[in-house]
């Protein structure tokens, strides 16, 4: 248990070596720590014994937590919190420099990469990114090559779900190549593609200014984009770029 008194001896041991080693390779202030993913209503009193036990421990380094519940960030107990896509707005205006992410059950409405969806929902996100003025994006997952709860390697070549568990293409981006090679997805390119379009509108927002691009995205549209109502013909994102790179 995450309360035990074992436990919690354990962690006084090793955070500290920890710590020390994270300095030592020049990566203090690039370093994160999660207590529990998603904790929900009824965690708070778990939750917040284990913040109250490790975040002394953890010094100047900052705790991180995929989080729907607002009032663990109104609580303090999670100060830098990554509400997934579906749950972003009730954290809009409130979060000063706001993450977010999306995993296995974002699913409906909202971007995402699974193998099922078009690419445009994919890239999209780079713009989305933009007009939320989005400061971090926590991504799953990479190169998860296991069922569930890594009970049993996969081929993810020819399953693509992780057994059943997952969307096809939501554990990996990348495949494992020859001599130790990562071979590329066709998803993976395309959001490189969505985080281009975010870095070229945050170029030309150095020449035009934030409202004008904002403006600029949003023309011909009669409704505010949303992480769950955007334009779905990739034309549209294509049209985007190029008015875009001329401008720029």
């Amino acid at each position: 248990r995450a309360d035990h008194e074992v436990y919690l001896a354990m962690l006084k041991k090793l955070l500290p070596q920890l710590l020390q080693l994270l300095r030592e390779e020049g990566l203090g202030g690039k370093c994160y720590f999660s207590i529990s993913d998603e904790p929900a209503a009824e965690h708070m009193e778990s939750y917040s014994y284990a913040v109250n036990s490790v975040r002394p421990l953890l010094e100047d380094f900052p705790t991180i937590e995929a989080l729907s519940d607002l009032s663990y960030f109104e609580k303090d107990l999670v100060r830098n919190p990554v509400p997934a896509i579906n749950h972003i707005e009730p954290f809009v205006g409130k979060v000063k420099e706001l993450w977010t992410y999306y995993c296995v059950a974002q699913d409906y409405l909202v971007p995402n990469r699974f193998m099922a969806m078009p690419s445009a929902r994919n890239r999209i996100f780079g713009v989305l990114a933009y007009v939320y003025d989005l400061k971090g994006f926590l991504h799953w997952g990479f190169n998860f090559y296991y069922s569930q709860f890594s009970v049993e390697r996969i081929d993810p070549f020819a399953n693509t779900d992780c057994s059943g568990a997952f969307p096809g293409g939501d554990a990996f981006m990348v495949y494992p190549g020859e001599n130790f090679e990562v071979w590329d997805s066709i998803r993976h390119e395309v959001f490189t593609e969505a985080l281009q379009d975010l870095r070229s509108l945050e170029l030309l927002e150095q020449r035009i200014g934030r409202a004008e691009v904002l403006k600029l995205i949003h023309q011909g549209l009669d409704y505010q984009l949303t992480m769950t109502q955007y334009p779905r013909a990739a034309s549209w994102l294509l049209d985007l770029r190029q008015t875009i790179n001329r401008m720029v």
